[in-house]
Protein backbone atom coordinates (compact mmCIF):
# COMPACT_ATOMS: atom_id res chain seq x y z
CA UNK A 1 0.00 0.00 0.00
CA UNK A 2 1.65 3.47 -0.62
CA UNK A 3 0.94 6.40 0.74
CA UNK A 4 1.70 10.32 0.65
CA UNK A 5 4.67 12.05 2.46
CA UNK A 6 6.73 15.18 2.54
CA UNK A 7 10.28 14.78 1.40
CA UNK A 8 13.36 16.42 2.29
CA UNK A 9 15.38 16.50 -1.54
CA UNK A 10 18.16 18.29 0.05
CA UNK A 11 19.61 20.50 2.97
CA UNK A 12 18.36 23.99 1.40
CA UNK A 13 15.82 24.56 4.10
CA UNK A 14 12.26 24.26 3.62
CA UNK A 15 12.69 24.92 0.08
CA UNK A 16 13.55 21.28 -0.78
CA UNK A 17 10.30 19.94 0.87
CA UNK A 18 7.68 17.89 -1.90
CA UNK A 19 4.67 16.33 -1.75
CA UNK A 20 4.77 12.77 -3.29
CA UNK A 21 2.16 10.54 -3.38
CA UNK A 22 3.05 6.81 -4.44
CA UNK A 23 5.53 6.07 -1.44
CA UNK A 24 5.97 2.74 0.57
CA UNK A 25 4.42 2.27 4.13
CA UNK A 26 6.95 1.59 6.55
CA UNK A 27 7.96 -1.37 7.65
CA UNK A 28 6.81 -2.35 11.35
CA UNK A 29 9.45 -3.73 13.66
CA UNK A 30 9.35 -6.26 15.58
CA UNK A 31 9.49 -3.29 18.70
CA UNK A 32 7.35 -0.98 16.87
CA UNK A 33 4.39 0.25 16.16
CA UNK A 34 3.22 1.50 12.75
CA UNK A 35 0.78 4.57 13.59
CA UNK A 36 -1.79 6.21 10.87
CA UNK A 37 -0.71 9.48 11.08
CA UNK A 38 -3.62 12.33 11.69
CA UNK A 39 -1.30 15.11 12.64
CA UNK A 40 2.36 16.03 13.27
CA UNK A 41 3.35 18.28 15.43
CA UNK A 42 6.09 21.40 13.51
CA UNK A 43 9.05 21.90 15.89
CA UNK A 44 11.93 24.22 15.69
CA UNK A 45 14.19 21.40 15.43
CA UNK A 46 12.32 20.19 12.01
CA UNK A 47 13.68 23.47 10.53
CA UNK A 48 17.41 22.73 11.94
CA UNK A 49 17.39 19.50 10.29
CA UNK A 50 16.49 20.87 7.11
CA UNK A 51 19.59 22.92 7.31
CA UNK A 52 21.66 19.74 8.10
CA UNK A 53 22.16 21.68 11.32
CA UNK A 54 21.23 18.68 13.65
CA UNK A 55 23.66 15.94 13.46
CA UNK A 56 21.81 13.88 16.16
CA UNK A 57 19.63 12.77 13.00
CA UNK A 58 21.60 10.78 10.52
CA UNK A 59 19.77 11.29 7.77
CA UNK A 60 20.23 11.50 3.79
CA UNK A 61 18.51 13.09 1.12
CA UNK A 62 16.06 12.20 0.16
CA UNK A 63 14.16 11.81 3.77
CA UNK A 64 10.85 12.15 5.17
CA UNK A 65 11.37 15.25 7.97
CA UNK A 66 8.95 15.16 11.77
CA UNK A 67 9.88 13.95 14.92
CA UNK A 68 5.68 14.55 16.50
CA UNK A 69 2.42 12.94 15.43
CA UNK A 70 -0.78 11.57 16.56
CA UNK A 71 -2.84 9.25 15.27
CA UNK A 72 -4.10 5.60 15.34
CA UNK A 73 -1.90 2.62 15.50
CA UNK A 74 -2.39 0.57 12.52
CA UNK A 75 -0.36 -2.30 13.56
CA UNK A 76 2.04 -3.76 15.98
CA UNK A 77 5.46 -5.40 16.11
CA UNK A 78 5.75 -9.42 17.47
CA UNK A 79 7.25 -7.75 20.57
CA UNK A 80 4.84 -4.97 21.14
CA UNK A 81 2.97 -5.20 24.53
CA UNK A 82 1.67 -1.68 25.17
CA UNK A 83 -0.56 -1.09 22.46
CA UNK A 84 -3.09 -2.53 19.68
CA UNK A 85 -4.74 -1.48 16.58
CA UNK A 86 -7.04 1.05 17.13
CA UNK A 87 -5.42 2.70 19.49
CA UNK A 88 -5.02 6.56 19.63
CA UNK A 89 -1.84 7.75 20.42
CA UNK A 90 0.59 10.24 20.35
CA UNK A 91 4.49 9.68 19.15
CA UNK A 92 8.11 10.81 19.13
CA UNK A 93 10.19 9.52 16.30
CA UNK A 94 13.68 9.77 17.03
CA UNK A 95 14.38 8.44 13.41
CA UNK A 96 11.96 10.80 11.65
CA UNK A 97 9.44 10.46 9.47
CA UNK A 98 6.20 12.04 11.20
CA UNK A 99 5.13 14.43 7.79
CA UNK A 100 3.27 11.38 6.16
CA UNK A 101 0.11 9.39 6.16
CA UNK A 102 2.32 6.92 8.55
CA UNK A 103 4.95 6.42 10.65
CA UNK A 104 7.21 3.60 12.00
CA UNK A 105 7.68 4.29 15.87
CA UNK A 106 8.83 2.41 18.64
CA UNK A 107 6.76 1.46 21.43
CA UNK A 108 8.81 3.23 24.35
CA UNK A 109 8.42 6.50 22.20
CA UNK A 110 4.71 5.82 21.84
CA UNK A 111 1.82 7.12 24.27
CA UNK A 112 -1.90 6.54 24.88
CA UNK A 113 -3.62 9.81 23.94
CA UNK A 114 -6.51 10.83 26.36
CA UNK A 115 -9.88 10.25 25.01
CA UNK A 116 -11.05 14.23 25.79
CA UNK A 117 -7.65 15.38 23.56
CA UNK A 118 -7.74 16.02 20.12
CA UNK A 119 -5.28 14.48 17.07
CA UNK A 120 -4.54 17.90 17.18
CA UNK A 121 -3.36 18.11 21.11
CA UNK A 122 -2.10 15.10 20.96
CA UNK A 123 0.78 16.17 17.84
CA UNK A 124 1.80 19.24 20.07
CA UNK A 125 2.92 17.27 23.26
CA UNK A 126 6.02 14.68 22.59
CA UNK A 127 8.79 17.26 21.99
CA UNK A 128 7.82 21.07 23.51
CA UNK A 129 6.15 18.92 27.38
CA UNK A 130 9.93 16.90 27.17
CA UNK A 131 11.94 19.48 26.64
CA UNK A 132 10.02 21.75 29.45
CA UNK A 133 10.10 18.86 32.00
CA UNK A 134 13.59 18.17 31.14
CA UNK A 135 14.48 22.01 31.42
CA UNK A 136 12.21 22.42 34.77
CA UNK A 137 13.03 19.13 36.38
CA UNK A 138 15.70 17.16 35.58
CA UNK A 139 18.13 19.67 34.68
CA UNK A 140 17.21 22.88 36.99
CA UNK A 141 15.57 21.03 39.91
CA UNK A 142 12.84 23.01 41.19
CA UNK A 143 11.28 23.22 43.65
CA UNK A 144 7.31 24.94 45.11
CA UNK A 145 7.43 27.69 46.27
CA UNK A 146 9.91 29.12 43.40
CA UNK A 147 9.68 31.74 41.36
CA UNK A 148 10.30 31.03 37.66
CA UNK A 149 10.76 33.66 34.48
CA UNK A 150 9.83 31.94 31.22
CA UNK A 151 10.79 33.56 27.92
CA UNK A 152 8.83 33.46 25.36
CA UNK A 153 5.81 31.73 27.24
CA UNK A 154 3.37 32.02 24.56
CA UNK A 155 5.26 29.40 22.55
CA UNK A 156 4.73 25.71 22.60
CA UNK A 157 7.78 24.74 25.17
CA UNK A 158 7.15 28.06 27.00
CA UNK A 159 3.24 27.01 27.44
CA UNK A 160 4.65 23.27 28.65
CA UNK A 161 6.52 25.56 30.91
CA UNK A 162 4.13 27.21 32.40
CA UNK A 163 1.81 24.01 32.88
CA UNK A 164 3.73 22.46 34.48
CA UNK A 165 5.89 24.81 37.40
CA UNK A 166 1.94 25.81 37.73
CA UNK A 167 1.55 22.39 39.13
CA UNK A 168 4.49 21.88 40.75
CA UNK A 169 3.25 24.99 43.06
CA UNK A 170 5.86 27.40 41.30
CA UNK A 171 4.70 31.13 40.92
CA UNK A 172 5.39 31.54 37.17
CA UNK A 173 6.47 34.96 35.10
CA UNK A 174 6.35 34.93 31.21
CA UNK A 175 7.28 37.41 28.76
CA UNK A 176 5.63 37.02 25.37
CA UNK A 177 5.27 39.60 22.34
CA UNK A 178 1.87 40.27 21.53
CA UNK A 179 -1.06 41.13 23.21
CA UNK A 180 -2.46 37.84 22.19
CA UNK A 181 0.24 36.25 23.15
CA UNK A 182 0.30 37.60 26.85
CA UNK A 183 -3.52 36.60 26.99
CA UNK A 184 -2.54 33.35 26.29
CA UNK A 185 0.15 32.96 28.79
CA UNK A 186 -1.67 34.12 31.78
CA UNK A 187 -4.68 31.52 30.76
CA UNK A 188 -2.24 28.89 31.25
CA UNK A 189 -0.43 29.47 34.55
CA UNK A 190 1.16 32.66 34.61
CA UNK A 191 0.56 34.66 37.36
CA UNK A 192 2.62 37.74 35.53
CA UNK A 193 3.12 38.46 31.76
CA UNK A 194 5.44 41.29 30.30
CA UNK A 195 6.04 42.47 27.31
CA UNK A 196 10.04 40.82 26.07
CA UNK A 197 9.85 43.51 23.40
CA UNK A 198 10.06 46.38 25.85
CA UNK A 199 12.98 46.78 27.91
CA UNK A 200 11.13 47.66 30.63
CA UNK A 201 10.50 44.25 31.14
CA UNK A 202 13.52 43.87 33.09
CA UNK A 203 12.37 46.39 35.93
CA UNK A 204 8.76 44.98 36.25
CA UNK A 205 10.16 41.32 37.06
CA UNK A 206 12.62 42.51 39.93
CA UNK A 207 9.49 45.02 40.89
CA UNK A 208 6.82 41.90 41.70
CA UNK A 209 10.06 39.96 43.17
CA UNK A 210 10.19 42.92 44.94
CA UNK A 211 13.94 43.64 43.94
CA UNK A 212 15.35 39.80 44.35
CA UNK A 213 14.97 38.42 40.99
CA UNK A 214 13.98 34.73 39.84
CA UNK A 215 14.93 31.79 40.89
CA UNK A 216 15.33 30.60 37.53
CA UNK A 217 15.01 31.31 33.96
CA UNK A 218 14.15 28.93 30.92
CA UNK A 219 15.54 30.92 28.19
CA UNK A 220 14.37 30.68 24.36
CA UNK A 221 16.95 33.03 23.01
CA UNK A 222 20.23 33.54 24.89
CA UNK A 223 21.77 35.61 22.30
CA UNK A 224 19.40 38.09 22.46
CA UNK A 225 18.58 38.16 26.61
CA UNK A 226 21.46 36.72 28.29
CA UNK A 227 22.16 40.20 30.28
CA UNK A 228 18.71 40.90 31.14
CA UNK A 229 18.31 37.73 32.73
CA UNK A 230 21.56 37.87 34.86
CA UNK A 231 19.78 41.35 36.02
CA UNK A 232 16.27 39.28 36.74
CA UNK A 233 18.21 36.29 38.30
CA UNK A 234 18.44 35.93 42.05
CA UNK A 235 21.44 34.93 44.15
CA UNK A 236 22.46 31.97 43.22
CA UNK A 237 19.67 30.81 40.82
CA UNK A 238 19.88 28.95 37.63
CA UNK A 239 19.36 30.51 33.98
CA UNK A 240 18.00 27.32 31.83
CA UNK A 241 18.85 27.61 28.03
CA UNK A 242 16.80 25.44 25.86
CA UNK A 243 17.62 28.19 22.61
CA UNK A 244 20.49 30.01 21.56
CA UNK A 245 18.75 32.77 19.37
CA UNK A 246 19.81 34.45 16.56
CA UNK A 247 23.94 36.48 15.74
CA UNK A 248 26.66 35.80 18.66
CA UNK A 249 26.42 36.03 22.46
CA UNK A 250 27.81 39.48 23.69
CA UNK A 251 27.69 40.02 27.67
CA UNK A 252 30.09 40.09 30.50
CA UNK A 253 30.29 37.23 32.76
CA UNK A 254 30.71 40.07 36.22
CA UNK A 255 26.99 39.44 36.97
CA UNK A 256 27.34 35.56 36.63
CA UNK A 257 30.35 35.12 39.23
CA UNK A 258 29.10 38.43 41.45
CA UNK A 259 26.02 36.18 41.89
CA UNK A 260 27.31 32.95 41.48
CA UNK A 261 24.64 31.77 38.62
CA UNK A 262 23.97 28.31 37.33
CA UNK A 263 24.25 28.50 33.71
CA UNK A 264 23.08 24.72 32.34
CA UNK A 265 22.21 24.20 28.43
CA UNK A 266 18.93 21.42 28.16
CA UNK A 267 19.14 19.37 24.96
CA UNK A 268 16.74 16.56 25.06
CA UNK A 269 18.92 13.73 23.01
CA UNK A 270 21.26 13.88 25.86
CA UNK A 271 18.14 12.24 28.55
CA UNK A 272 19.04 8.38 29.24
CA UNK A 273 15.61 6.10 29.09
CA UNK A 274 14.64 6.36 32.46
CA UNK A 275 14.79 10.08 32.43
CA UNK A 276 12.50 9.82 29.09
CA UNK A 277 10.43 7.25 30.78
CA UNK A 278 10.15 9.80 34.38
CA UNK A 279 9.07 12.98 31.85
CA UNK A 280 6.96 10.67 29.68
CA UNK A 281 4.85 9.28 33.04
CA UNK A 282 4.54 12.93 34.63
CA UNK A 283 3.31 14.37 31.42
CA UNK A 284 0.90 11.08 30.37
CA UNK A 285 -0.85 11.89 34.40
CA UNK A 286 -0.57 15.71 34.04
CA UNK A 287 -2.63 15.01 30.69
CA UNK A 288 -5.43 12.83 32.19
CA UNK A 289 -6.10 15.02 35.26
CA UNK A 290 -5.88 18.11 32.83
CA UNK A 291 -3.57 19.96 34.64
CA UNK A 292 -1.43 19.81 31.23
CA UNK A 293 -3.62 21.10 28.32
CA UNK A 294 -1.79 21.22 24.87
CA UNK A 295 -2.10 24.49 22.60
CA UNK A 296 -2.52 24.24 19.37
CA UNK A 297 -1.66 26.73 16.85
CA UNK A 298 -1.79 27.78 13.25
CA UNK A 299 -3.03 24.54 11.17
CA UNK A 300 -1.79 23.74 7.53
CA UNK A 301 -2.33 21.15 5.43
CA UNK A 302 0.35 18.52 3.98
CA UNK A 303 0.22 20.82 0.96
CA UNK A 304 1.21 24.34 3.22
CA UNK A 305 4.19 22.24 5.08
CA UNK A 306 6.95 24.76 3.17
CA UNK A 307 4.91 27.86 4.86
CA UNK A 308 4.89 25.60 8.52
CA UNK A 309 8.12 25.53 8.83
CA UNK A 310 9.08 28.55 7.08
CA UNK A 311 6.55 31.25 9.63
CA UNK A 312 8.38 29.68 12.68
CA UNK A 313 10.01 32.30 14.41
CA UNK A 314 9.32 34.83 11.59
CA UNK A 315 9.29 37.71 14.22
CA UNK A 316 5.01 38.19 14.19
CA UNK A 317 4.98 35.68 17.73
CA UNK A 318 3.83 32.10 17.86
CA UNK A 319 1.08 31.28 19.60
CA UNK A 320 0.47 27.29 20.56
CA UNK A 321 2.47 25.04 18.17
CA UNK A 322 1.77 24.92 15.03
CA UNK A 323 0.23 21.50 13.35
CA UNK A 324 0.27 19.77 9.88
CA UNK A 325 -3.25 18.55 9.48
CA UNK A 326 -2.27 14.63 7.68
CA UNK A 327 -6.14 13.74 7.23
CA UNK A 328 -7.17 17.22 6.05
CA UNK A 329 -9.29 17.33 9.64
Amino acid sequence: MKMKAVYATSFKGPSSLELRDNEPKPEVDADKVLVKVHCAGVNHIDKAVLYGKFGHFKVTPPFIPGIDAAGVIEAVGNDVTKFKEGDRVYTYARKLGCFAEYVSANQDNTHHLPTHLSFQQGAVVPIPYMTAYRALVQRGQVKSGETVLIHGASGSVGLACCQIARSLGLTVIGTAGTTEGSKLVKEHGAEHVFNHREQEHIRQVLDVTCGKGVDIIVETTMSVNFEGDIEMTSQGGRIMVIGRGPGQLQASAEGLLKKELSLMGVGLINASKAQLQEASNFIGNGLLNGTLNPVVGQEYSMEEVVDAIKNLGNGTGIHGKPIINILGN
